[in-house]
């Protein structure tokens, strides 16, 4: 098992360590989460023509997706604590390969063979963020460097976002939206070879100390990730998940991610709508998802750095309420009445997009307070649990549109769940807290 290293100074050593390879594939991991979320809204009227399918429909190919990504994160986690980290992402790189390949050549069958083959595809991007991530971070870096290390790694999907929406429309209008399927599908099986070769299940099995760790601190040579840990997660009080499941801080954390995801989904849906419902076209529209994109990327990288310094469940909390200000501010100037700025209605995007760039720090702090035998447990079962708040975004923003016909609207559920994320995140145990919980949990 890995040396828990505290603050300390970090060990100056020449060259670029291992650990920042393992943040590259990360990185491309990421790519592959949002690229597979947004492909069928880029291609969804190629598609539904070409299956002559309704709109509610060919919503449910996104649907189940959604169910098998966000309903299976707590089975890879529990599958990482078991094999191991890097066999566990590389099979579900390699499954989200599969799926899209599939995907791209059967789906013209039919709507059936569509749904099917692309839950294929969920079944494995729900691997790709919460379940084993955090996990893979905590061994590579020093507590206080994770929160470096998760920032270089989310900012792959917001980048995937901005080629997305480059490459993707060429793709599709040369060579059809099927074909786009079937090639990044090729992208994502490329990814998964690259993260087979180059991934360690720990800097241990290179002679090397976690990035940041001080100086003379050495993990064990050799790590024995396998049976070997749930064999100890066992003996120390039943299977992984029941001790994640007895653990305070996971249902905490849970509650904290089911109303996060209510005002995340509520704005994420609704952010193009809401510019196109004030009189401006889906070009104009579009851009504002284009430069939020890149705000947030800058957030992510800023506040993983920001949360090697100070409590992260405190910066968590500061910026969940700054994106409840975003969200009221949105609402008030969207139902204001006044004539409608461009300019204006891209600030307010950008400002709770780049708020959202604090995902980078809930992974982070979701890692650490779990033990490694169970972190991959742990964060999965959290991500899980964040399933009711996905759906349930969406829906409650969807009732209050139809039911005041104002897309804005939604903005007032954005700004209401954030503000209360922020006070239960603000109410987290601090890590020492949570690691008594967790000794006792055993």
């Amino acid at each position: 098992m890995l040396q828990t290293v505290e603050d300390a100074a970090p060990k100056k050593r020449s060259g670029l360590h291992y650990a920042f390879v393992i943040c590259l594939g990360g990185f491309l991991t990421q790519f592959i989460v949002l690229s597979a979320q947004r492909l069928p809204a880029i291609s969804l009227e190629s598609i539904r023509q070409a299956l002559g399918a309704s709109y509610s429909e060919i919503g449910l190919i996104t649907s189940v997706y959604m169910v098998f990504y966000a309903g299976l994160s707590f089975a890879w986690g529990m599958l990482a604590d078991k094999i191991g980290t890097r066999k566990a992402i590389v099979a579900a790189c390699s499954l989200a390969a599969v799926g899209a390949i599939l995907f791209g050549f059967f789906a013209p069958m039919g709507l059936g063979v569509a749904i099917v083959t692309w839950a294929i595809a969920g079944c494995g991007t729900a691997g790709l963020l919460m379940a084993i991530l955090p996990k893979i971070v905590s061994r590579w870096f020093a507590p206080h460097k994770r929160g470096m290390g998760m920032s270089l790694i989310t900012p792959g999907a917001n980048f995937s976002a901005l080629v997305l929406g480059i490459v993707a429309p060429m793709i599709i209008g040369s060579l059809g939206w099927a074909m786009s399927y079937v090639i990044f599908g090729i992208i994502y099986a490329m990814i998964a070879i690259f993260i087979a070769i180059t991934f360690r299940e720990g800097p241990e099995e290179l002679g090397l100390a976690p990035y940041g760790a001080p100086e003379g601190v050495q993990a064990a040579p050799e790590p024995k990730v396998e049976a070997g840990r749930a064999e100890k997660a066992k003996g120390n009080g039943g299977s992984a998940i029941a001790r994640v499941l007895k653990m305070p801080i996971t249902w905490h954390f849970g509650i904290f991610y089911i109303i996060y995801q209510i005002g995340y989904m509520a704005a994420t849906q609704y952010y193009v709508a809401t510019v196109q419902a004030v009189g401006f076209d889906l070009a104009q529209a579009s851009l504002s998802i284009s430069i939020a994109g890149v705000c947030c990327i800058i957030t992510e990288l800023i506040l993983g750095q920001v949360s090697d310094r100070v409590e992260r469940k405190s910066l968590i909390a500061f910026m969940v309420a700054l994106n409840a200000v975003f969200g009221f501010g949105y609402f008030f100037y969207l139902t204001s009445g006044a004539a409608m700025n461009l300019a204006v209605l891209y600030f307010f995007v950008a400002g709770n997009t780049a708020c959202t760039g604090v995902i980078t720090v809930i992974m982070t702090c979701a890692g650490e307070y779990y033990d490694d035998e169970i972190r991959a447990t742990g964060t999965g079962v959290v991500g899980t649990i964040n399933i009711v708040g996905r759906y349930l975004g969406p829906w409650l923003a969807g009732v209050v549109i139809d039911m005041t016909g104002v897309v804005g609207n939604s903005f007032l559920i954005v700004g209401i769940t954030m503000a209360i994320a922020a006070v239960i995140a603000f109410a987290m145990p601090k890590r020492g807290v949570a690691r008594k919980q967790m000794q006792q949990a055993k």
